[in-house]
Formats: structure tokens, C-alpha cells, sequence
């Protein structure tokens, strides 16, 4: 597998400035109507709330900022005018297009969108699959081949313990936000509960066109139907390994409209987590052809990483291996799958 190409530091500047401005008005967004911020700890750790101003007698729920830290603190004090905000990040995404970075299609980013203003990222969900691979190029400063980003869905995770600190919801719920971006979704039932949704999709006849799959761990026996996610108000079908995938995630931004705020799973933890999805989808030709496109990604995360960021991806590989007797077989099942070159770049397990 040849290098990929290599951005100009330049464009990685830009594209952290509008990750950072998106995040930041997210918040202010939250904020505009006024109220009072606060900061509450749970379990050791200390978290902040938006308390929105009483009206007509009436005091709102708070909202949830998220885990209390030196760029969360500084985003609080920053009251910038919202509609200059807005103009200057929807510059910053007309250049960075013009620099051929990857951005969704319309529908795609029309979800994401409509899910961040609803809090679904503030919350802590995760944007997994393509869209966080679209995000790595920018981020670590490289060009991947157009195709490996480009999705028919989107993949959206979220731990539901994570309820338990937040306590927040979105604004409507799954169904109803998903509506905003397209009114054609609908809640596809469970063969296994049909009052639970197994994903979210519009159809064209009997021919699903686009979905979004709500994702949580599945941990401990194989269980069969979704999960309730209260934070996101929908439902959730519970799959293996992305526990691991979507912890200590991170913040990053989609190239539509002003920027998307989003977060994703840390990339070194992407490229390895590739590798063991891959192996699970050989059952069928449409999964094997995912399984190529699987390996593909991780392969060019793998080499960026090996260069910039050698520590953290040998610490996330340790991790994986360490996960149990399961994660360890099918990491080296999957690492053997690999060019020879990449596959020295993940050590032989002892």
C-alpha cells in the first residue's frame, strides 16, 4: 500500500480553528437565551450545566456541557455575536472544500447537523464508520481516495451508562429530529420487539435509500433486539467490540454548512477497530466488499499513525489485545490480513 498523500500544515491549522469555532458555538447556541453556567460533580469527576434563565415562572431543565476541562471552561466565557460566528465558520468550510477535502452528501450532513443542534453530540454520541474516517484526513494531515469516504448511512454510538452522569436529553426525540433533516424516515421495528426501532430509514418502495443505525456495547452473552438509549431518545442495536471503539472519544467537525460539531472515536483506536470488523463480515459477498474498504482504512490510518503518532496506536493495539482471549484472536486474525509492511507495524503479540 503506496503513502498517502500528505496535506500542508496550513490546511490542518485551518481545519482546527473551525473544529474549535463549531464547538464553541454549539455552546453558545446553548446559551444565547441566557442563564447561569454550573459545574457538578459525579463520581469523583466534575461536570458543567447550562441553567437556562426561569421564565414565566418556569425554570428550565439544565443542560449538559460536558466533562469539566481547560477548553470547556474557556468556551464558557466566550461570548462571541452568533450570526458573525456563523458567517466566518461558513468560510472556513468554502475554503477547506476548495482544498478537496472530503464532506458528506447533502442527506448525510443534513442528519449530522440535525442531530447536533438537537445535543446528540453534546451528549456524548459518536459519529462511527465513514463520517469519522472523512474527519482523520484533516485531522492528521493526510488525502485518502474519495471512495473510502463516501457512505450510504450513518453510524451513530453512544455508551448508555454514560446517562447515569449526563442526565440529559436531546431536544426531541430520535425520530422527530431525524424527520428535520428528511421527513421520509421512519422507525424500522425489531423482528424481535417491534415497539423497539432496529434503525432509522426512508425507503423508495421496498428499497431502503439511507439509514442511520444507533449503536451501543454489547457486553457479556449474546442477547438478540435493540436497547433503549434514554439520553438520545431512541433505540439502539448492540453489537460487539465498540465499547473499545467509541471510549475517550473525540471532538472533531464535518464539513457542511457553518461546520457540524461531532465526535468520533480517537483514530488510533478507529484503524484497530477496523481491523477486527473486517474479519466478521466474510459471510456474504456485499460484507466482504465492506471488509476490503475495512482494511483500507485502517491500513492508511495505520501508516499516518506509525509516523506521527507511534505511542498512541502501540498503546491502543496493547489495549485491544489485553480485552480477553475473543479480542486477542480476532486482532491477530486480522492483523495477518495485512500488507507485510503494515503488518510489522502492529507488534507480533508475545
Amino acid at each position: 500500500m503506496n503513502p498517502p498523500e500528505r496535506l500542508p500544515v496550513s490546511i490542518q491549522t485551518l481545519h482546527a480553528e473551525l473544529a474549535d469555532r463549531a464547538w464553541t458555538g454549539n455552546f453558545q447556541e446553548i446559551m444565547r437565551s441566557g442563564g447561569t453556567p454550573y459545574k457538578r460533580k459525579v463520581k469523583d469527576r466534575a461536570y458543567w450545566y447550562w441553567q437556562p434563565t426561569t421564565k414565566a415562572g418556569i425554570r428550565p431543565s439544565a443542560r449538559y456541557l460536558g466533562p469539566d476541562s481547560p477548553d470547556l471552561r474557556r468556551r464558557i466565557q466566550e461570548r462571541m455575536n452568533l450570526a458573525a460566528a456563523r458567517k466566518d465558520r461558513i468560510e472556513l468550510v468554502r475554503a477547506l472544500r476548495s482544498a478537496r477535502l472530503p464532506t458528506p452528501d447533502g442527506l448525510s450532513g443534513n442528519v449530522l447537523a440535525a442531530l447536533a443542534d438537537a445535543g446528540a453530540f453534546r451528549l456524548r454520541a459518536v459519529a462511527v464508520g465513514s463520517v469519522a474516517f472523512q474527519c482523520y484526513g484533516p485531522m492528521l494531515g493526510f488525502r485518502a481516495p474519495g471512495d473510502l469516504g463516501r457512505t450510504g448511512d450513518d453510524d451513530i454510538g453512544r455508551i448508555p451508562s454514560i446517562s447515569l452522569a449526563v442526565d440529559d436529553e436531546i431536544d426531541a426525540d430520535l425520530l422527530t429530529v431525524l424527520r428535520t433533516a428528511d421527513p421520509g424516515f421512519e422507525a424500522v421495528p425489531s423482528p424481535f420487539n417491534a415497539r423497539l426501532a432496529m434503525r432509522y430509514a426512508i425507503r423508495a418502495g421496498t428499497q431502503e435509500t439511507f439509514s442511520v443505525d444507533v449503536l451501543a456495547p454489547l457486553r457479556g452473552p449474546d442477547r438478540s433486539g435493540p436497547t433503549p438509549l434514554k439520553a438520545l431518545r431512541g433505540d439502539a442495536q448492540l453489537i460487539r467490540f465498540l465499547d473499545f471503539l467509541i471510549y475517550k472519544e473525540i471532538e472533531a467537525v464535518v464539513l457542511h454548512g457553518p461546520g457540524v460539531p461531532v465526535r468520533i472515536p480517537a483514530p488510533e483506536r478507529f484503524a484497530v477497530h477496523k481491523l477486527i470488523v473486517s474479519r466478521r463480515r466474510l459471510r456474504s459477498a456485499a460484507g466482504q466488499a465492506k471488509a476490503r474498504k475495512d482494511l483500507a482504512q485502517a491500513g492508511i490510518l495505520l501508516q499516518v499513525l506509525a509516523d506521527d503518532r507511534p505511542d498512541d496506536l502501540d498503546v491502543a493495539w496493547r489495549e485491544l489485545l489485553d480485552r480477553g482471549p475473543a479480542w486477542r484472536q480476532a486482532a491477530i486474525q486480522a492483523r495477518q490480513a495485512l500488507p507485510p509492511n503494515l503488518c510489522d507495524i502492529l507488534k507480533e503479540p508475545k
